[in-house]
């Protein structure tokens, strides 16, 4: 008799239709730390708004500088969001840049957005830098990649803080019964407050990803790792992958995503 395998489907990582493309403000900017700020932006939209998971982002439409008048693509579901973008005239075109929805109140109307500032190399650094109560912005809303199996039992999350706020989400939104945790930060004053135990890499002058990939490989981790999330400086994320897959982790097991790469200008 022949052998049957049976191949069993990935987890499906959420998705949404008919996008929508909305104006917003900022009401209020906080430091968190010496290089995080969090900008709480209203709109009428975030009432209904239905995130499609922890690790949920949006595009935002940010106007060049502060003088700019905010011009949006036009709002008709349409997936390309970037080419829509690029239709819109050059001296009126905002930037596009992807960040994780912190938090959402939808009762309020609310939602807060983290953001990495460094110096002054890109818009969305430039943005939460000027940002003040009554900056306009626009929004996309996008999707989520967090996609784990339904029998999990261990997970490792790993990224450094250009994902804090999507590993801080995770761990506030949702459980496993093994968690292993691995943030890498440019110093200790950029820890933050998160539910259960978390190690902390500092970089400590190391280009990004190095000591957050030696960190991984010392841990003592579960012999299987049911699911693995792993996001931040590309090419750092490239090599963790590797090694997760390498020690036995299944590549559908993995989520992935380079949200910066050294080098290029972030946000």
């Amino acid at each position: 008799m022949a052998e049957h395998t049976v191949r069993v489907r990935p987890p499906q990582r959420p998705r949404r239709t008919g996008a929508r493309v909305f104006a917003a403000r900022v009401v209020a900017v906080r430091d968190l730390s010496p290089h995080f700020r969090r900008l709480t932006l209203t709109a009428a939209e975030f009432a209904d708004y239905a995130p499609a998971g922890p690790d949920e982002y949006l595009g935002l439409l940010l106007p060049r500088d502060e003088r700019a008048t905010l011009v949006l693509p036009a709002n008709d579901g349409a997936e390309n969001i970037r080419a829509a973008v690029a239709a819109i005239p050059e001296e009126e075109r905002p930037e596009l840049r992807w960040y994780t929805l912190r938090d959402h109140r939808p009762e309020e109307r609310e939602i807060d957005i983290d953001f990495v500032v460094h110096g002054d190399e890109g818009p969305g650094t430039r943005f939460a830098r000027r940002a003040r109560a009554g900056s306009s912005l626009g929004v996309r809303e996008c999707s989520a990649l967090y996609a784990p199996p339904p029998e999990m039992r261990t997970r490792v999350l790993v990224g450094d803080e250009s994902s804090l706020p999507a590993i801080a989400r995770i761990l506030e939104t949702t459980d496993a019964g093994e968690t292993h945790v691995f943030i890498e930060i440019s110093d200790a004053a950029e820890k933050q407050d998160l539910p259960g135990a978390v190690t902390w890499v500092e970089r400590e002058g190391e280009p990004p990803g190095s000591r957050l990939y030696r960190s991984v490989r010392e841990a003592e981790l579960p012999a299987a790792i049911d699911y693995a999330w792993v996001c931040g400086e590309r090419l750092a994320v490239q090599e963790l992958r590797r090694y997760l897959v390498a020690r036995g982790v299944s590549k559908d097991r993995i989520t992935f995503s380079g949200y910066w790469r050294l080098g290029e200008a972030r946000g």
